[in-house]
């Protein structure tokens, strides 16, 4: 049988859902037949919370092609569990390449770990495990690949040297917690082949991610996919990290927030399912397809919070949850007016600018201090004040702030990454 290769670039987040409102459910085969029957709204406390987190870039097999992007990719999502989702720092546990000798992605590592988390995760707990690498299907079976897996047509040999999907998901069984999050971003090039060629996702990963809560393996599961079904997921070079995890951590981090700064399970799914395609599509052309999709079962999706967003500008414009400090609102409230300053209102008025990045774009300043930006690929919503001709927007990810002189306004902000930038838009005068 030809053996199908897979670059697993995997948050396996076990958490607990299954999802029947249409950004996530495809087929009644996608779904698994689990029933749609969600009621948990709400995360174990932050003391029940644990995490394993994978990422390998480098193989002592010389056939296995050296990734770019998993470390990273691990890296990050650690960061963002621990500042955003509400995780412990010594809950969290990350294995990469690019750790010390001790944090090495090996197979008895990463075996080692899962058996120690049965004796920390209370029953009542979560497990979220993330795995970011290559992964292969070899007769009907689905494995991950440590860093020190070798990989030929000895089916025998790779059981002893990867880790069978099916091994992972009998070691949280034996651990015994009630919610499990996967989260699986998969699928990129051949790791034994062509760099370019493709590798969709199978069937037999889709199967090996799954918990049965009818059984009662689980309360609640969540198995997120970078990819549907005999698609695959493609490489973010820029970020160095894959577009799926790159867009995972941005929604975890306040891009998919609502009003209240929450990122709910919906939310995020929603939002991953919106960005991850455009992007894919304006990077690397037409015909390059990537959509998320998810299988969720005892969760209640709208409800459930995953993260807060806790984003830190600008010190002036600085707005952090965790310390109370003065929100975005609050603190535009209490800028005195200068005497002379413009009386006019930006609402109702459309501005033009230029990005190197995303070409020709407009703000519109809305009623009820709404902004929508829009660029060539969609639109993004945030909010607006304006003091006299001081300006300031915050669309959840980034925040700038400028002065109106004349058509023009002259913006300077910063992002949740702690990037700096500036922009000029120009007042449209055509409408």
């Amino acid at each position: 049988m030809k053996r199908k290769i897979f670059y697993l670039n995997s948050v396996l987040i076990f958490v607990l859902l299954i999802f029947s409102f249409n950004v996530l459910a495809q087929s009644d085969e996608r779904n698994l037949g689990l029933p749609n029957t969600p009621n948990i709204k709400t995360l174990p406390i932050k003391a029940k919370r644990f995490a394993l987190i994978i990422g390998v870039d480098n193989y002592a097999d010389t056939q296995i092609s050296t990734l770019g992007g998993a470390s990273n990719d691990a890296k990050t999502l650690a960061d963002a569990l621990i500042e955003y989702g509400g995780f412990d720092p010594e809950q969290v546990t990350l294995l990469a390449s690019n750790q010390s000798l001790e944090r090495q992605p090996t197979r008895g590592n990463i075996l080692r770990r899962l058996s120690n988390l049965a004796s920390a995760i209370p029953s009542d707990g979560l497990l979220l495990i993330f795995f970011a690498g290559h992964g292969v299907e070899r007769a009907g079976q689905a494995f991950l690949l440590p860093s020190d897996a070798q990989v030929n047509n000895d089916v025998e040999l790779l059981e002893q040297t990867a880790i069978n999907v099916m091994q992972v998901k009998e070691r949280v069984r034996k651990i015994g917690v009630k919610q499990v999050v996967m989260i699986v971003d998969a699928c990129r090039n051949d790791p034994g082949g062509r760099a370019d060629a493709d590798n969709p996702l199978t069937p037999n990963y889709t199967k090996g991610f799954s918990f049965d809560t009818r059984n009662k393996e689980v309360s609640a599961f969540v198995t997120l996919y970078a990819t549907e079904m005999n698609h695959r997921a493609y490489e973010y070079k820029e970020k160095h990290q894959g577009y799926f995890t790159w867009a995972l951590v941005e929604g975890l981090k306040g891009a998919a927030a609502n009003d209240k700064k929450e990122i709910t399970l919906a939310n995020l799914i929603k939002y991953l399912q919106d960005i991850v395609p455009k992007r894919v599509t304006q990077d690397l052309g037409k015909g390059k397809e990537q959509r998320p999709f998810a299988i969720i079962e005892g969760y209640k999706a709208d409800d459930l919070v995953l993260a807060i967003s806790t984003a830190k500008y600008d010190p002036k414009l600085a707005i952090d949850a965790q310390t109370n400090s003065t929100s975005l609102s609050q603190k535009t409230d209490k800028i005195e007016e200068p005497s002379n300053a413009t009386k006019s209102t930006l609402e109702g008025t459309v501005w033009i600018g230029t990005s190197t990045i995303s070409g020709k774009f407009t703000i519109e300043f809305l009623k009820e201090n709404k902004y929508r930006y829009t660029i060539s690929t969609g639109s993004r919503m945030g909010v607006w004040k304006q003091v006299g001709n001081y300006v300031q927007i915050d669309n959840g990810h980034s925040v700038s702030e400028g002065n109106i002189e004349g058509d023009k306004i002259k913006f300077k902000g910063s992002n949740i990454e702690g990037e700096e930038f500036k922009f000029t838009v120009t007042k449209d005068t055509s409408k």
